[in-house]
């Protein structure tokens, strides 16, 4: 078997350099995964940053469908609006319209009523006078009917006054005749002593009764001829104030 020889220091070398590139890649490797870092976190925050993005592109699009709908809306509105004016303009002109007509409608209204009331005013006036004719006609018929009431009444008092007289003159016969059968009776008693006393008295009695029955009589036709004399003045004093009361009333 052959002995290899081996170069101690070119293995040493060998070894030197070996591990200097070893050492070189490590130091590369770590400079790879500060930068493989840095790059993921570049690689997270560009995600974020783009997800951050999209959702602001979002809420724009969402923005920019509101603003088109509101365009849409306006722009209807406006359509709306153009189309309002021209109805209000419409009805602008209407009202004019309808309003000259009123005017005129109004000062034919007052010219027609001017006229009814110088119409109304004249059936007034020639109303008031014929009134006043037929009132004055009728004081003169009022007045000749209290004439005649007044002289009514004054027949009334008259009759009662003579029927009164009349009454009283008869009473007063009727006394003296009572008076005179009563001596009579008186006398007749003191004949007739022998008779039941009852006798005498009966026809006293009677001319009694007869005498407070034409007195009950009397009084009773005094009576009426009283309230027909007051309803008589009453109707007359009626009938003088009604033409009075008619033209307070005119």
């Amino acid at each position: 078997m052959k002995k290899t020889v081996v170069n101690l220091d070119k293995l040493i070398q060998d070894f030197s350099l070996l591990e200097q590139k070893i050492t070189q890649l490590r130091g590369k490797n770590s400079i790879l995964e500060i930068k493989l870092d840095e790059a993921n976190r570049l690689l997270k925050w560009s995600q974020g940053k783009e997800k951050h993005l999209t959702e602001e592109k979002d809420g724009l699009l969402g923005s920019i469908k509101c603003l088109q709908n509101n365009l849409e809306q306006q722009c209807n509105l406006r359509g709306e609006n153009e189309k309002l004016k021209n109805v209000i303009l419409e009805l602008k002109k209407k009202n004019e319209d309808q309003g000259a007509e009123s005017r005129a409608c109004v000062q034919r209204l007052q010219c027609e009523m001017r006229a009814l009331q110088e119409q109304h005013q004249r059936e007034m006036e020639d109303c008031a006078a014929d009134t006043k004719r037929k009132l004055e006609s009728k004081d003169v018929e009022m007045k000749a009917a209290l004439d005649r009431e007044e002289r009514a009444i004054e027949a009334m008092r008259q009759k009662m006054k003579d029927e009164e007289k009349e009454k009283q003159s008869e009473v007063i016969k009727l006394q003296m005749e009572f008076s005179a059968k009563l001596a009579r009776a008186q006398s007749m008693s003191v004949k007739n002593q022998l008779q039941p006393q009852a006798s005498g008295i009966i026809p006293q009695h009677i001319f009694k009764r007869k005498l407070q029955f034409l007195q009950e009589q009397k009084n009773k036709e005094i009576e009426a001829l009283h309230q027909r004399v007051k309803e008589l003045e009453q109707q007359s004093l009626c009938t003088s104030s009604e033409p009075r009361l008619k033209r307070r009333k005119i």
